[in-house]
């Protein structure tokens, strides 16, 4: 119903829906709201599709007449005369100068096709899962301040995009102009992820070892994770990138966070083998990556990785781990060492705790971002602190749940149980406001200047309710304190209606929440919402190729007539 509802709201082609409204809904051809708004900072009123679309609202000026598909073909293979194709107001580098090719990050030479690249990365699954919207994202950071000038971050960042632009191709979701010749998508992503190992092979034979450096190098592993998990082979190659970062963190990365107030020269021994181990490693593109054996450089760490992102994405790795623990037997394990590290008893790495770690990640956006960060996206940080505070405990539970589950298969210790139990409570009524509020908005468009205040309330109460359904899951309702959490049908029935509120408001932002998608389906006897998950699960593979996995697991454990069953036999979610 939801399908021929948004066919019946779409635009007809061809057909301008507003004479009246501002010319960027115009252009667009969607209904303009007319509602002139005062944002701050902004010389011009802005209507409220283009304020929560974050688009420069234009009000004066004619519509520019449509170009056949010829011409705009035409203007993307000559980027020696044209710029990004996106409003001016939200600029991409390096600015094209001359030549059908554009060189960036000292040795990367830009064909068109990566151009496209770029011009796609603000829309791109990168920037929608980890919330914070494109003008001050973290992966807006990392390109326009990093992968600029560093190869191997700018070889990363377009494998991703091209592979993901592949995927939304078979899905019928293209959202640039391309061209007949740039059906080669899929094999240009190949081989950016295999260049992008090259760069971290050659980073860590380098004597560079600057915070910037380091910061390159972390950033790159996450996304080369990021590209295995949706795109590659499963748990294997995921692991041999997990062994970087647990390298870097380990011997570098924890000292300068730990002692980030008394910045200090911290010794860095870069170990290649534990990037990409000597032997062979599986990659996406068919070939090997042959290491050449352990090389040892040293340097030093002079200034403080706090002022870096490099926090931020260390607490992103850890999200990602939480949980991993539905696997078959012979089924690839993902290495959950780097969590234990932190979240097991929550001790952390050499005094570096978890609480430690998610306050300066949390305060890093402005520092790494400096004086250009604005006031704007500083309230936006602090608006959105419960939600993601609240994000955050649901993790930490998913975790300790997983190893419950895990670690004891022969019968669950009492005090344990009701540990969890008790938490689970605490954290329903100290976030009582953000539960409240998500349960009663009745979608995503709150507000009057696209804050994503709300986007990340919904987000993390449905996190939060997922980790009840998981809770069930693992470990059953047959015990006494359960009494005092609400039953497995309410958990499901919040998870299941908040989610179909955000995909109403916001469908790209299902992307964020599969795993809950996935619990919450098997998890209802309603039919109709099990068929409501699969078709999202299955949308979601214009992001990524394993996204259709999980839904193809998903359609067989529903088939099968007994998912609460199935549930413990299934492989890695995340591969």
């Amino acid at each position: 119903m939801d399908t021929q509802q948004d066919e019946t709201n779409r635009p007809k082609p061809g057909k301008t829906r507003s004479r009246t409204g501002c010319r960027t809904c115009r252009i667009r051809k969607v209904k303009c709201d007319e509602e002139k708004l005062r944002i701050g900072g902004q010389a011009e009123p802005h209507c409220r599709r283009c304020s929560a679309a974050r688009m420069r609202c234009e009000w004066q000026g004619p519509v520019p007449r449509r170009k056949t598909r010829r011409i705009a073909v035409r203007q993307c293979t000559q980027s020696q005369s044209q710029g990004p194709l996106v409003p001016a107001s939200m600029p991409l580098h390096p600015i094209p100068s001359s030549g059908s090719v554009v060189q960036a990050a000292n040795s990367l030479t830009l064909s068109p096709f990566d151009r496209l690249c770029l011009d796609y990365l603000q829309d791109s699954a990168l920037v929608i899962a980890l919330g914070k919207h494109w003008p001050w994202s973290t992966i807006s950071y990392a390109y326009q301040k990093i992968a600029v000038k560093q190869p191997m971050l700018m070889s990363a960042i377009l494998a991703s995009t091209a592979s993901e632009i592949h995927q939304s191709r078979l899905h019928g979701q293209e959202r640039l102009s391309l061209s007949a010749g740039a059906d080669s998508s899929d094999i240009d992503g190949r081989i950016h992820y295999g260049r992008a190992l090259s760069g971290l092979r050659e980073a860590f034979n380098s004597n560079e070892r600057s915070p910037e450096k380091v910061e390159a190098i972390f950033i790159t592993l996450w996304l080369l994770i990021d590209y295995e998990n949706r795109f590659g082979n499963g748990a294997n190659a995921i692991n041999i990138h997990i062994r970087g970062i647990h390298s870097l963190l380990v011997d570098h990365v924890v000292p300068s966070l730990k002692n980030g107030d008394h910045p200090r020269a911290i010794d860095f021994e870069a170990d290649t083998d534990a990037i990409l181990p000597s032997g062979t490693c599986s990659d996406t593109v068919g070939h090997s990556q042959t290491a050449h054996g352990p090389v040892s450089k040293r340097g030093v760490i002079r200034d403080d990785l706090r002022q870096t992102a490099v926090p931020l994405f260390l607490l992103w790795t850890l999200y990602f781990y939480t949980p991993a623990v539905f696997r078959g037997p012979g089924a690839a394990t993902i290495d959950d060492s780097l969590c234990r590290l932190f979240l097991q008893a929550e001790t952390g790495i050499d005094g570096l705790t978890l609480e430690d770690l998610y306050r300066i990640s949390r305060q890093s956006p402005s520092r790494f971002w400096g004086d250009t960060y604005p006031a704007a996206a500083k309230l936006d940080d602090l608006e959105n602190l419960p939600g993601l505070r609240l994000y955050h405990q649901s993790h930490v539970l998913q975790f300790r749940i997983g190893e419950l589950f895990n670690n004891s298969p022969s019968g669950l210790e009492e005090e344990s149980y009701i540990q969890i139990v008790d938490e689970i409570i605490s954290i329903s009524e100290e976030y009582d406001v953000v539960l409240s509020s998500a349960k009663t908005a009745h979608s995503c468009d709150v507000g009057s200047d696209g804050r994503r205040v709300m986007e990340t309330m919904y987000w993390a109460s449905i996190a939060f309710y997922g980790t009840i359904v998981y809770f069930y899951l693992c470990l059953g309702s047959t015990h006494n304190s359960t009494s005092r959490l609400m039953p497995l049908e309410t958990a499901v029935s919040h998870v299941l209606e908040l989610s179909l509120r955000l995909h109403r408001s916001r469908p790209r932002l299902m992307l964020r929440i599969p795993w809950q998608l996935f619990l919450a389906g098997i998890a209802t006897p309603d039919r109709i919402y099990q068929d409501w998950v699969s078709i999202r699960l299955r949308e979601l593979g214009c992001y990524g190729r394993n996204f259709a996995r999980l839904s193809d697991r998903f359609d067989e454990i529903i088939r099968g007539g007994d998912p609460l069953g199935s549930v413990r036999y299934l492989g890695t979610l995340q591969g």
